[in-house]
Parts: structure tokens; sequence; C-alpha cells
């Protein structure tokens, strides 16, 4: 499999986080639109039958990655006391910081200790909505039924994937279409426009020869005999089917339980993938999947 990064520049405010789960599903309902339902069937039978032809990472504002989650580097009981109050401020400030620069992530691979500082352009505002009612088409009577509704904008998006060879053409073709349809939620009342930027072959990152962990750059779920031992935050996702499932008599998933983009796992050597696809989650259409791949990053955990 070989690395690629696409960029993305947004020309409208969003409605949905750029999450691996979410972007594949999109990819999906594309593959379905440009080539038929056998060829979707097909593609998503693969990812249990053989190495995924296509993986994919969240995505990112501009050029900045996911902060490792690593243990707090403990203070230097020998050092003076405002050196140790120094240190403890940094650490506390540092906690703030959801993103890396390139330089600083690379050498996170590498076993560095950094106290990071970049900052993701992101401007999120919470607006209000009013309910419209679907039998009258108007809103309700009196003050109607107000509801807020968070929406976000960065000026420009980064997506990694590895795709497997012969299937490149078609995954070019895929995120091409993605941005004529629109990401996320609302994007049939302007959300979620897209532009593709680039979409190019990646050199990958500074991952050290004696890797003994990775960071993922996805969220994911992890499939029988991954490794247990790390470092991680887990989020809920809340999911919901899209397109012309969207409008289902219950179009929502149940709960799914998933590491998020940034945790850290102990494995040697590192595997090219980790996680799986989750069935079952859909009440209303059984053959609905939710993916739950990691997109590994090899690095050296410090001190091990």
């Amino acid at each position: 499999m070989k690395w690629y990064r696409i960029k993305f520049k947004a020309k409208s405010w969003l409605s949905s986080d750029w999450q691996a789960d979410t972007i594949w599903g999109h990819l999906c309902w594309e593959m379905k639109h440009l080539y038929g339902e056998q060829k979707l069937v097909d593609f998503s039978a693969s990812y249990n039958t053989q190495q995924p032809p296509l993986l994919v990472s969240n995505g990112f504002p501009d050029d900045l990655l996911p902060r490792p989650i690593l243990p707090q580097v403990p203070l230097d009981s020998k050092a003076e006391l405002a050196q140790q109050k120094e240190q403890l401020k940094r650490q506390k400030d540092a906690k703030k910081v959801t993103y890396l620069n390139h330089e600083e992530f690379d050498r996170v691979l590498r076993g560095g200790i950094i106290y990071p500082s970049s900052k993701a352009e992101v401007r999120r505002r919470v607006t209000l909505k009013n309910q419209i009612n679907r039998i009258t088409n108007t809103t309700s009577a009196g003050e109607g039924t107000l509801y807020s509704f968070e929406e976000y904008h960065c000026d420009a998006i980064t997506i990694y994937t590895k795709i497997a060879d012969g299937f490149k053409d078609t995954a070019q073709e895929l995120f091409k279409h993605l941005t004529k349809a629109g990401y996320g939620k609302r994007k049939s009342v302007g959300y979620g426009w897209l532009e593709m930027l680039d979409f190019e072959p990646f050199s990958g990152f500074a991952s050290p020869a004696d890797a003994n962990a990775f960071v993922s750059l996805s969220n994911f779920v992890p499939a029988e005999g991954d490794p247990v031992q790390g470092y991680w935050k887990v989020l809920i996702k809340y999911g919901k089917l899209g397109e012309e499932y969207a409008s289902s008599a219950n179009p929502f998933k149940k709960p799914l339980l998933m590491f998020a983009a940034g945790s850290v796992f102990r494995d040697f050597p590192v595997h090219d993938y980790y996680g799986r696809l989750v069935a079952g989650l859909s009440p209303s259409h059984q053959e609905a999947v939710q993916y739950g791949f990691a997109l590994p990053v090899p690095m050296k955990l410090a001190g091990e």
C-alpha cells in the first residue's frame, strides 16, 4: 500500500466533523452512485477477506496532525522549585493543544519530548434554527421551536490515505465526486461544500527503525488480536444512515465505542492496519457497516 495526501478547501461552513468512518461512508455512497451496488458490495466485502484497498485518516485542519496520547513526563525532582513550577505550567498549557505540526509530530515519533504550541485555525459557532412542521411546512404556532446547531469552518482540510496497488484511480475518482456531493449533515442546504486542491503521493512519516508502537490517524474499533497495551482516548459515536437511507423509518445507528485518533498502542512489528468493519449497528438496514480501521504510524515510545 502507498501513502497519499489529499487536501480540500472548505467553501462553506461544515456541520459534521471529519472522522474517518464518516469519510469512508461518503466514499461508499459515491461508489454506489458511480459504479453500481454490486461494486459497493464487493468493495465492502474485501475488508473482511483481504488487505483493505483503502485506509483513510480523520480530516485535520491545514497541515496539522493529531497529538499522540502519551503519559505526562515526570517532574525533575532534582531541579529547583522554580524550574519544576515552570515545567508544570508548560505541561498544563500543552494539554490544551490537540494538534501538532509535522516537525513536532516527527519528533514524537522518534521518542522525543515536546511542549507543543500549534493551534488549529478552526472557527466554531452555535446558531439558532427553527424547527419546521413537516405537515404544514411552516414553523410551529406562536414562537416556533428553536434549537441550537453547531457549525464550524477551517480554510483547509488534510486527509491521509494508504491505497492498495491498482486502486488509486478509483480512490481519486471517489474523492473527486465527494466534492460535488458535499460532506456531512445539511449539505442539501449549503453546508459541506469543498474544492479538492491536491491528491498527491506522500513520502510518509519519519518513523524510527526501532519503532515499538503506533499512533492511529483515525478513530477505530479494535479487532480480535489487536494490541491492548497503550494510551488512548475513547469516544462514543452516534451514527446515522446517509443519502437514500436517511429517510428510513429509523435512520439512527446504535452507539459505538471507538478509540480516538491520536491513541497509541505498543506493538512490534507495526502492521499495515488494525481494526475492523462493524456490522449490526442499523436496525433498519442490516447490510450497513461502520468503518473502524486504524491508519497506524509507527513510533518509538520514549524510555522504552
